[in-house]
């Protein structure tokens, strides 16, 4: 959990993430089969006042957003690009770009070119729904991130609170507080262990109109280990 003060000095902004990323398969160069990371990241906002009690009007009334950012496993260097070595590999050479040229690929001159290192839904709004126990919360989900290579990684997620008055083109985003998840293991295709079945916070979310795929049966295998570092990067 993170905590910081806001420029309302008055209120503690915090940040959990009560269902932390455990598992995706990498999807490479193709458009098949891009496997979000499961479980579905969900981080709760709370507001608190210098009272200890939290400000349910501010909670419920502010416009926040959250951003998703792919960050390495020690969760101090970002990932969201991969350098591309061969570019212009030769259609009959799988490892070049040429299945991908079209999308999530740009080039920076100097005949280097970039892929983007997650894709899908980066940004999330906020829910308010109740949780397991019934309590009404702030929640942000993200179902659809996929990662294109194998390895570790953590999730970066960034609240920022939208002004909708008295704003100007010029004027920054405010940023209001960070937090980073758990390590998870991004997988090869031969490796990925499969999906486990929803789990009950997803569900809940899912009945009260939140847009996360639910799987009722899963199809992972018991000897999969998640915190053994088991990718591989072949």
């Amino acid at each position: 959990m993170t905590m910081v003060l806001s420029a309302e000095p008055e209120h503690t902004y915090k940040l959990s993430v009560i269902q932390q990323p455990k598992r995706a398969k990498a999807f490479g160069f193709g458009d098949r089969d891009r496997r979000p990371i499961d479980p579905c990241p969900i981080v709760q906002l709370h507001i608190i006042q210098p009272d200890g009690i939290e400000n349910q009007q501010l909670l419920w009334e502010g416009t926040f957003v959250m951003h998703a950012t792919l960050f390495d496993e020690s969760g101090t260097t970002e990932c969201s690009a991969s350098k591309i070595i061969a570019p212009d590999a030769p259609s009959g050479d799988t490892s070049g770009s040429n299945s991908s040229s079209s999308t999530n690929v740009y080039g920076l001159g100097d005949d280097q070119c970039y892929e983007q290192m997650a894709l899908g839904s980066l940004a999330s709004s906020a829910h308010h729904v109740r949780d397991l126990e019934d309590k009404r919360g702030c929640f942000f989900c993200f179902p659809d991130i996929r990662v294109r290579h194998p390895g570790r990684f953590r999730l970066r997620f960034t609240l920022i609170r939208l002004q909708t008055t008295g704003i100007t083109r010029e004027e920054p985003i405010s940023v209001l507080i960070h937090e980073i998840s758990e390590p998870f293991t991004v997988y090869t295709a031969r490796d990925f262990p499969g999906v486990d079945e929803s789990t009950a916070l997803s569900k809940r979310l899912n009945i009260q109109g939140v847009g996360i795929p639910i799987r009722n049966k899963g199809r992972l295998k018991q000897e999969e280990d998640d915190d053994d570092g088991g990718a591989t990067s072949n």
